[in-house]
């Protein structure tokens, strides 16, 4: 009887000690902060930035997740790590995140379903068809894998699940995955961005004119106060002289973040060249998308041989000077879009059929830099190779390449629609991988350093500068990456990178909002989307072959130990208290 009462006054004490414990500790919890991620590759650890951005929400955002419903695993595995992310958010956020999951599908009324979608859509989500296997065999399903993130009346769309040609289901569910912080950092940060960053369309050269643009400037105006202006040898047109009161001088800064230069097709005069050319020791971004080569499908329409022919608009000297020279050849890559061939008539009706072009190479990611991680392949058109230049203090990085199965041709060069009737030799397509996109950081040396008078260099007036600070531009070598494609006849453009041949969506509109996105990019957010996760998943093979040994492991193994620690632990309590 006595030991029984000491047991259970010791019991009791254990208790409350417990109690007291767990008092305390979220006592103190709730004065220091602290998440423990015990994932190898810290899946779940935001990166700074991005604590930063969530911490600095003066206001809710509301994020819609269309993500529901019934679908496969994978969906369902982006879905849940959809929201353990937007958790991690809203646990810095102090309060300021709100989301709900929705299913879009979820009406039983066709009617109400079909205005969903199309509000979807205008919104700015794109779905994707899936065939499902069920009781009665298989069932085509719309999934709409986005998200719109809402503040304070404005609203941003974001695309989870990130297309990429050639990756099975598995990798690319697993790139969405990677891709999700910066996805969602970026979201809250074009929401919260008190004044937008200045992006110039450069006109005045024969860029691409507004309506093949028109897709691209939409959707930078999402982000960007969008301007399209021509230089005119207007000294001032991409710089202004600022008063500094203090010192009561002049110091220059730049009009634009970025300006972009598409395709020009006339050369520019020196004084121009010289504008941009301070605008980058400025600190101004450029991105350049020249074309070398001058070759058009248009020519094909009225015969089935056109010449490809160097092209020049004088930037020549100047991109050199930057560390890059476009080469006046044409990439010819097996692996390439389709175009229509009439291949006889039915009737009336001529019969086409879709060959694969090797003029329009698709180029994919070059290395895992942020800009092109995770990117779908880009649609080129005459697309020409790029060669980096030795520049001390400049480092380069390719961003596109073609594929091993390359062919370059010098120019010069006939291009024939001949081509498509005639199964390509392998073996003649052997020139491996060409770059033909490149990144530049460093400290850019002026085109114009010793080759002016010594009193246009020193004039107050001018405010010469012969080197940059450090800096960052893009160069790539086809303008058409820019260029949507218009009906002619009803002036309507289609998304940038739709083809509408295959009806598929390549990622030329990704890369050129990442390309901008990078060079405006002050944070260093561009950097999460670096971010790798590794994939675990089961040998099959081993899996069909063991399949009863890995059932028994997973099915009877964990039902015998909890019995076995259930009877030791009843043979154990008998043991105490029979005493």
């Amino acid at each position: 009887m006595v030991e029984k009462n000491v047991n259970k006054k010791r019991d009791l004490t254990t208790l409350l000690a417990g109690v007291i414990i767990i008092i305390l500790i979220n006592y103190i919890g709730s004065f220091a902060f602290e998440r423990f991620d015990l994932t190898s590759e810290k899946r779940y650890t935001l990166s700074d930035n991005s604590k930063q951005l969530a911490s600095n929400l003066e206001d809710i955002v509301y994020v819609k997740v269309y993500l529901e419903g019934e679908f496969p695993a994978g969906f369902k595995r982006l879905r849940d790590e959809t929201r353990e992310m937007l958790n991690e958010f809203r646990a810095y956020s102090n309060g300021n995140i709100e989301y709900e999951f929705i299913n879009p599908s979820e009406s039983t009324d066709e009617k109400i379903r079909e205005e969903i979608y199309k509000q979807l859509y205008k919104d700015g989500l794109r779905p994707t068809d899936l065939n499902v296997k069920d009781e009665d065999g298989q069932t085509n399903k719309i999934i709409w894998p986005g998200a719109i993130f809402s503040y304070r009346g404005k609203d941003v769309p974001v695309q989870l699940l990130k297309s990429q040609m050639g990756m099975s289901s598995e990798m690319m569910l697993n790139s969405s995955i990677e891709a999700m912080e910066y996805e969602v950092a970026n979201a809250i940060r074009n929401l919260i961005i008190p004044v937008k960053p200045k992006i110039a369309l450069i006109e005045g050269h024969g860029e691409l004119d507004k309506v093949e643009t028109a897709s691209l400037a939409t959707m930078l105006a999402e982000f960007y106060v969008v301007d399209r202006i021509a230089i005119n040898e207007q000294l001032y047109s991409l710089t202004e002289r600022v008063m500094v009161d203090s010192l009561k001088a002049f110091k220059v800064k730049t009009k634009y973040d970025v300006i972009i230069i598409a395709k020009p097709t006339q050369p520019f005069s020196e004084k121009d060249k010289f504008i941009i050319d301070q605008y980058v020791m400025y600190g101004g971004k450029v991105f350049w998308l020249i074309d070398p080569v001058f070759a058009s499908m248009d020519s094909l329409q009225n015969a089935d041989v056109t010449m490809a022919i160097p092209q020049d608009v004088n930037l020549d000297d100047q991109l050199f000077t930057y560390g890059v020279r476009l080469n006046t050849d044409l990439i010819l890559d097996i692996q390439s879009a389709p175009i229509p061939v009439v291949t006889g008539r039915v009737g009336n009706q001529p019969k086409t059929q879709l060959f694969p072009w090797f003029f329009f190479p698709l180029l994919t990611q070059a290395n895992t830099h942020p800009i092109v991680n995770n990117l779908n392949a880009v649609k080129g058109e005459f697309v020409s190779t790029i060669d980096t230049i030795a520049r001390p203090n400049i480092h380069k990085t390719g961003l596109l390449k073609s594929s091993i199965y390359t062919k370059v041709s010098k120019t010069p060069t006939r291009i024939s629609l001949g081509m498509l009737r005639v199964e390509p030799d392998q073996s003649q397509f052997t020139d491996g991988n060409k770059v033909a996109a490149v990144l530049l950081e460093g400290k850019f040396e002026s085109v114009f350093k010793n080759r002016i008078n010594p009193e246009i260099s020193t004039s107050n007036e001018i405010n010469f500068k012969a080197e940059s600070d450090f800096n960052k531009m893009v160069v790539v070598a086809d303008g058409d990456i820019a260029k949507n494609y218009v009906n002619v006849k009803t002036s309507q453009y289609y998304q940038l990178g739709f083809d509408r041949f295959t009806n598929q969506q390549f990622g030329n509109d990704d890369f050129m909002l990442n390309v901008v996105n990078y060079l405006c990019d002050d944070t260093g957010l561009m950097g999460v989307r670096s971010k790798k996760l590794t994939i675990r998943l089961m040998d099959k093979t081993i899996l069909k072959k063991d399949k009863f040994k890995w059932q028994i492991i997973n099915t009877v193994l964990p039902i015998g130990l909890i019995l076995i620690f259930g009877i030791a632990h009843y043979y154990d309590r008998k043991k105490k208290y029979t005493k």
